[in-house]
């Protein structure tokens, strides 16, 4: 068998192309678009960056620059293509396992889903935010998305860098308040997606949404994925910290909230916080993203829905699954640190 190249094969489909066809079919690029169309769809193939998972650049690696929020689509992207808002080109939807994972949309299955992005709407305004703490320069990831990792927002003890330092993060990498942002990190299950998105709602950000299955699931639906890192211009983020969001001791003893446990169970039966149940992050966790709506409604069956719900574990990525889950389902969730409740020399009963 003679392997043709690349570029003989574009010559060849392009002549063809130009040629009209004795059946009367339409070239590639259809009837309407004739050769320019065909062009338009060729060069998009060949500068096309493929799903890498796990791949590592090197110096023969070349990407092109994009930003994964430039489509929308109205069709379900289990379509054999996927077409883009603003643009002429379109991309073929084929996974790296050669397993195809239609994504659809849960937004609206939630009483508040606010906070949750869907894979299959993504805009052009939005700003993907990488927050993999594990992810290695030249790793792929969601193409045209920032990276800072999770952990750079924290202290050495777990507990959240000043305000002033979450916002020189922030503008440095070149994200405003007034951004649309959608978080991500390799795995949803891990928290970290959860953890920045209270971290950022904490700040005052209003328009900000984690990424429904994180990059498992963006991988799984074979989305566009590149290894280039990507750079925005510095900017001045101005945060308007709501504090209500992170409450304190004060407001612990005040015994006006409920309080969830989202430690292990192991823990959590050794000692607790008053008289706090136990709802970890695996109780609301299915598959890589959170439960379906009538599950986590028997998972929050015990709360009451008009009282505050405080949840505290040991580090604020467990706390934040679970806070983000009562987000969605409409309670008026909220967070404590152990480290503030140990600072007062309190012990669990």
């Amino acid at each position: 068998m003679k392997i043709i190249s690349l570029s003989v094969l574009v010559i060849i489909i392009a002549a063809s192309a130009m040629t009209p066809l004795a059946d009367g079919a339409c070239p590639v690029g259809g009837c309407v678009g004739g050769y320019d169309s065909w062009t338009a769809s060729a060069q998009e193939f060949m500068n096309w960056d493929p799903p890498l998972v796990g791949a590592v650049s090197d110096e023969n690696t070349t990407s092109s620059s994009f930003n994964s929020g430039s489509f929308r689509t109205s069709q379900p992207l289990g379509e054999a293509i996927t077409k883009t808002v603003n643009r002429t080109t379109s991309f073929s939807a084929s996974s790296a396992s050669g397993v195809y994972v239609a994504p659809g949309s849960r937004v609206d299955q939630f009483p508040a889903p606010g906070m949750l992005k869907s894979l299959d709407v993504i805009y052009e305004k939005d700003v993907m935010l990488d927050v993999s703490s594990s992810r290695s320069p030249g790793e792929a990831h969601i193409r045209g998305d920032v990276h800072i990792p999770a952990k750079s927002f924290f202290y050495e003890n777990g507990t959240l860098r000043t305000v002033s330092e979450l916002a020189a993060f922030l503008g440095g990498a070149g994200i405003s308040r007034e951004d649309a942002v959608v978080v991500y990190s390799d795995s949803f299950s891990s928290g970290e997606a959860t953890a920045i998105l209270l971290m950022l709602r904490y700040l005052g950000h209003e328009d900000v949404r984690a990424l429904d299955g994180g990059l498992d699931k963006w991988i799984a639906a074979s989305l566009p994925m590149e290894t280039k890192e990507n750079m925005r211009s510095p900017v001045s983020y101005a945060a308007r910290p709501r504090a209500e969001l992170l409450v304190d001791y004060d407001f612990i003893k005040s015994d006006q909230a409920q309080m969830v446990d989202a430690r292990s169970f192991q823990d959590y039966g050794k000692a607790r916080i008053g008289n706090a149940i136990l709802i970890s992050p695996e109780n609301v966790l299915e598959d890589g993203r959170l439960k379906e709506v009538a599950e986590l409604k028997d998972t929050f069956a015990r709360l009451n829905a008009s009282r505050t719900v405080v949840v505290y574990a040991s580090d604020l990525y467990r706390a934040s699954v679970v806070w983000y889950a009562l987000q969605l389902m409409g309670f008026d969730s909220r967070v404590y640190t152990m480290q503030d409740w140990q600072a007062h020399e309190e012990k669990m009963v």
